[in-house]
């Protein structure tokens, strides 16, 4: 504890009174209080830490309670402790399955913003061994059905003055004593909770020697643990707080809190390290369907701690801008019984299976050590040969001597009862149903005989144990949310960050830098936090590289094509070289390549490509348009001397029709008619033919004409890259 909190939170010297909290008479007055919420907190979970402890006992093989270890006194007391192979079984789903923060940008940010701040996340769980934290969290998780870490702020060195974000382990399940009315899994609703640690009286002198109450200031019935002989009970008390506050909506569409001092001019609060800073509005604010402004009250809530003893105030008020408590719980199961909650994990109810067969086992052994190697019957008569029968089991001679009238008989050891070696098997299968891994779940041979039916029971094993997984993606989760809004705070000043990519690799950015032009505002716009599980990159990375060679071998002509890629995912050395090398055999074009990897003399190369290009592509559209033009002529062309036909049959069938005579038949009369028909409906088809190919030559036309456009629109951008402007010639 010492340093520890002290660090984080930006304590004052130890020398300087921390302040009473507004609404308590004195500082008597408020211990007293505090002292009744952990007595509360303590008693109402009373039962279940109870449970928890004697599940980590049972876990780490104290597996025989006192009476069976009186009764069992100068016998066999065998502990046949595989839990923490099942532990590790659920826990290494966690390891490889390993949860990732993802950021998602929100009102007034961007995709890039919330990439590098995706990467800053990952730099500070890299920085604080996250994952070993969250895998800790887990380990008490399943064992006992409740972890805890913590999320807070620290000097990012010792002689410095800028402060980074920390992810810390909380290794005691029961350090932490929670509000009893949070039912969130991850207490997101708690209004209070104690982070506990016991303290050598020796370093609480030395820290805090003024703080230390004597034997007559303090009743053996207050006391309650809080002081010992050896130890000081030291907590650190987070509260939830609120005050009042104005929000205003801005014509960008963000939301923030303002301060109205000043009512024509309201300006905007900003959170610091330093405490509240007030700035111009980036906007101005957005106005209602009646045109009035869109200011509102609201409240503020945050989170403070104070340093305490039972009947002193260390520290404190530190408070943290976020909007929840800083301390998050990952739960195992927990089932709520009318107002009583029970809690527990993987142990709690495989432990009578596993003491009874602890004690058939030690049962078995009592039997088998009791047997012996059997014995030998000898008349009472017989002289001279009873020590060589005594000591025959010790050598390996096949004859042995005696003499008298009767022969020595030889009685065999008793067979070991089968109920006491069945029984030994059916609890190991009672282990198996109630903490829902079988065999096939831990890696070892079970009755399934083919394939689909071990992934099944494998399948099962993953479902049965999956709410630990669920819960402690929760809870990071809430972590990456807090983490998420303290970076405001912890990086409100012009700094360098390390920023880690998806595949590990690691940039640094400048940020909040103004006389920068490429520094970031790394505080601009909003974000959502999400969590994602999966293997990690550079198992992503191996299982990406078998699957291209498995791919090759079925396509072989893919490696051609392909080959840089391959070798950019293997891991042996010079496999970049290789890959690059590869890159540079395949045909112009096939590789996409980045312009700041590229020379000068190679992007003017690149340049007059694109010119030939571009001017061969422009002629070959010139040609395209001559050719749609013509092939328009020829279209209205036939459109009009089919026109021209169906006239000429219609004059005919008239001329026909004012003829008279035997020699025009009703047969010719109905010929020449079906013939006028048929010129009249060509002309139709052929004039709506004619239409279509307009109208799609049209649309050629249009593309032939914008492509050039875009053309140039490359070519501009392509001279900015090579050529790009100065500040001096924006301004």
């Amino acid at each position: 504890m010492d340093g520890q909190v002290i660090m984080a939170y930006d304590a004052e010297k130890p020398a300087r009174k921390a302040k009473v909290p507004p609404g308590y008479k004195d500082e008597a007055e408020f211990c007293q209080e505090v002292r009744e919420l952990f007595q509360n907190g303590v008693d109402y979970d009373r039962e279940n830490r109870d449970q928890a402890d004697e599940d980590l006992k049972f876990l780490a093989g104290d597996q025989w309670d006192d009476d069976a270890v009186k009764a069992r006194a100068g016998k066999p007391r065998l502990t046949i402790n595989d839990l923490p192979q099942k532990i590790a079984q659920v826990v290494g789903d966690m390891r490889i399955n390993r949860p990732s923060i993802r950021v998602r940008p929100a009102e007034d940010a961007d995709k890039d913003l919330a990439e590098v701040r995706e990467g800053l996340i990952r730099a500070i769980e890299r920085d604080n061994d996250a994952q070993g934290v969250y895998i800790a969290a887990g380990e008490n998780q399943v064992g006992c059905g409740i972890g805890n870490f913590r999320v807070g702020l620290k000097y990012a060195d010792d002689t410095g003055f800028e402060r980074d974000i920390e992810i810390k382990n909380i290794p005691d399940a029961f350090a932490v004593v929670w509000d009893p009315f949070a039912v969130e899994r991850t207490a997101r609703d708690a209004e209070w909770c104690f982070v506990e640690e016991a303290m050598p009286r020796k370093a609480f002198e030395k820290r805090w020697k003024d703080e230390l109450p004597s034997e007559l200031e303090v009743p053996k019935a207050d006391a309650n643990g809080w002081y010992k002989r050896d130890e000081v009970r030291v907590v650190e008390f987070w509260r939830m707080k609120s005050e009042p506050t104005t929000y205003a909506r801005l014509a960008t569409g963000s939301t923030v809190e303002v301060d109205q001092t000043d009512p024509l001019m309201p300006a905007m609060i900003v959170r610091t390290s330093k405490g509240q800073k007030l700035r111009p509005l980036p906007a101005p604010v957005a106005l209602d369907d009646d045109g009035e402004p869109m200011i509102r009250k609201g409240v503020r809530k945050y989170a403070c701690m104070y340093l305490m003893t039972g009947h002193a105030i260390l520290s404190g008020p530190h408070e943290l801008p976020i909007p929840r408590l800083p301390i998050f719980r990952a739960r195992g199961w927990e089932i709520n019984v009318r107002a009583k909650r029970v809690r527990f994990g993987l142990v709690r109810f495989a432990r009578d299976s596993y003491r009874l067969r602890n004690y058939w086992r030690s049962k078995s052994a009592e039997m088998l050590a009791l047997a012996g190697n059997g014995k030998w019957i000898l008349h009472e008569n017989t002289e001279g040969d009873q020590e060589a029968f005594r000591e025959a089991y010790k050598n390996n001679d096949d004859l042995l001597i005696w003499s008298g009238q009767v022969s020595p008989e030889f009685v065999g050891p008793p067979t070991l009862n089968s109920a006491v070696l069945q029984e030994s098997q059916i609890l190991t299968q009672d282990i198996k149903d109630t903490t829902g891994l079988h065999d096939a779940s831990l890696g070892m041979t079970s009755n399934e005989t083919s394939g689909k039916a071990i992934i099944a029971r494998q399948r099962e094993g993953d479902v049965a144990s999956y709410i630990y997984h669920d819960n402690l993606q929760a809870a990071i989760a809430e972590a990456g949310r807090v983490i998420n809004a303290l970076i405001p705070i912890a990086y409100d000043t012009a700094r360098t960050i390390r920023v880690i990519g998806e595949d590990e690799a690691v940039k640094v950015k400048r940020i909040n830098d103004p006389m920068n032009p490429e520094s970031i505002d790394i505080n601009r716009g909003r974000y959502d936090v999400v969590v994602e599980t999966g293997a990690s990159y550079s198992t992503k990375r191996v299982e990406a590289a078998e699957s291209m060679m498995q791919f090759m071998q079925a396509v072989p002509g893919a490696a051609q094509m392909a080959g840089d890629l391959i070798a950019r995912n293997m891991d042996w050395p010079g496999a970049d070289m290789i890959a690059e090398r590869l890159k540079k055999a395949l045909p112009p074009g096939m590789a996409e390549e980045k312009d700041e990897d590229l020379s000068p003399e190679e992007m003017q190369q690149r340049q007059q490509a694109m010119q030939a290009a571009q001017a061969e592509q422009q002629q070959q559209q010139a040609m395209q348009m001559q050719a749609g033009q013509l092939a328009l002529a020829e279209k209205e062309a036939q459109v009009q001397k089919t026109q021209a036909e169906a006239i000429k049959a219609m004059r005919e069938a008239e001329a026909v029709g004012q003829e008279s005579g035997p020699a025009v038949t009703p047969l010719d009369e109905a010929l020449k008619m079906a013939q006028l028909r048929k010129a009249q409906a060509d002309a139709v088809k052929a004039e709506v033919e004619a239409q279509r190919s307009q109208v799609a030559l049209q649309g050629d036309i249009m593309d032939l004409e914008r492509k050039p456009l875009e053309a140039m629109h490359s070519e501009a951008d392509l001279q900015n890259k090579l050529n790009p402007p100065t500040p001096e010639a924006d301004g």
